[in-house]
């Protein structure tokens, strides 16, 4: 079972869902679980509402409660989901895969990626430098699925390993939004050092609404970067400063 707050993304294809209401999250997702006629490995999980707010007098107390959504995880995902467990108790690795959806589609794609949520003790040996084991593991996953198309729609699954790419994910928008401050106050392009492709498409799509830079990639695989690029006049001001390095944090 995997919660997630955000709604459900537009163009994703429908799936059998039901919603439910309790006291806590975990009893919300009981009741909508049990509604379903599922377990609640089979379900990614939506928090509508958390509850927890004190019963105002003359209301139902239902106005507290929390509710959720859950949905049955489709069944590529739940045989990459079943693969995964295999590979890692075949490593000795103990520990819990689950199932997230993504905030965003991918490019050229019309729905948000599932994301296999990889969790336990001392797993950094699945994360490796910079994630180049994550990736790894990642690549050889969706190779043993086959890279399954259906409708013209990629199947190929994210692979997280204790929220290190969401986290990873989230650290590239800060620091796109930095620099990009940089470039809007020096008036002057910034390189970044070389970046993994879905790390230079957080930095585009962060960016893209800012009328102040624009965005490029530049030079071959795997030396490509992201050059930001002010669109006006230097606006003066304090320049943002990566905290290490040239483009890195």
């Amino acid at each position: 079972m995997t919660e997630t707050e955000q709604p459900t993304q537009a163009g994703q294809a429908a799936a059998p869902s039901a919603e439910g209401a309790g006291a806590t999250v975990d009893e919300a997702t009981s009741q909508a679980v049990a509604r379903l006629g599922a377990t609640r490995d089979e379900v990614v999980v939506e928090v509508l509402s958390r509850g927890g707010a004190r019963p105002v007098p003359g209301e139902y107390l239902t106005s507290t409660q929390a509710r959720v959504r859950v949905s049955l995880i489709d069944q590529h995902t739940a045989r990459g989901r079943q693969l995964l467990a295999g590979l890692l108790e075949k490593m000795e690795i103990p520990a819990r895969v689950s199932v997230r959806r993504g905030t965003s589609p991918r490019a050229g794609e019309t729905e948000a990626p599932m994301i296999l949520e990889v969790s336990g003790d001392d797993l950094g040996l699945l994360i490796g430098w910079r994630g180049e084991t994550l990736r790894a593991l990642q690549t050889t996953l969706n190779l043993m699925m086959g890279d399954e198309e259906a409708e013209g729609i990629s199947r190929r699954l994210i692979l997280d390993v204790e929220r290190y790419r969401a986290r990873r994910e989230e650290q590239v928008r800060e620091l796109a939004q930095r620099l990009a401050d940089r470039v809007k106050a020096s008036g002057e392009r910034y390189t970044l050092d070389p970046m993994h492709a879905y790390e230079r498409r957080i930095i585009h799509l962060t960016l893209q609404d800012d009328p102040g830079v624009r965005t490029e990639s530049s030079g071959q695989e795997p030396a490509r970067r992201v050059v930001i690029h002010p669109t006006g006049p230097a606006q003066g001001g304090p320049t943002a400063r990566p905290d290490r390095g040239r483009g890195r944090w």
